[in-house]
């Protein structure tokens, strides 16, 4: 699956950022369309809340609004899955979780790469592209 931007718009009135992807080729797996402003798309739907997503399936609603509120117990459906690439799309700006979560994190050998939504949402679709077993916990903003 080869995803390619087609634009990029920002919102009159504010500073975020949307992306919209065009997808030439597809496998059936679920990927990132739209995202930004209140809006997550995958594979056409429209999401308005948090959610965690792997290729064939989405753990959704996700309650998490900020990295603040982020607990282990929240992260759970991710860990479970053992994905080779764990991604953590923390809302429109790099925010990292606690230094406790990430302790806990470590002490189950559970690495969590943080980034802001957008990266997030571009990174799993091109890991996804790539065949990878890739999950992400994505904040909606």
């Amino acid at each position: 699956m080869l995803l390619t931007p087609n634009a990029i718009l920002y919102a009159i009135g504010n500073d975020s950022l949307t992306m919209k992807f065009t997808q030439e080729t597809t496998d059936g797996a679920l990927t990132f369309g739209d995202y930004g402003n209140g809006l997550l798309k995958v594979n056409g739907q429209e999401h308005h809340s948090g959610l965690i997503i792997f290729p064939d399936h989405l753990h959704e609603p996700w309650p998490v609004v900020s990295v603040e509120e982020l607990t282990l117990d929240h992260l759970k459906p991710l860990i479970e899955q053992k994905p080779d690439v764990a991604l953590l799309g923390s809302g429109a700006t790099q925010q990292f979780p606690s230094i406790q979560l990430r302790r806990e994190l470590a002490q189950l050998g559970f690495q969590l790469d943080v980034m802001d939504t957008g990266a997030a949402c571009r990174t799993y679709n091109l890991l996804v592209s790539e065949g990878r077993h890739v999950g992400a916990a994505i904040i909606c903003y």
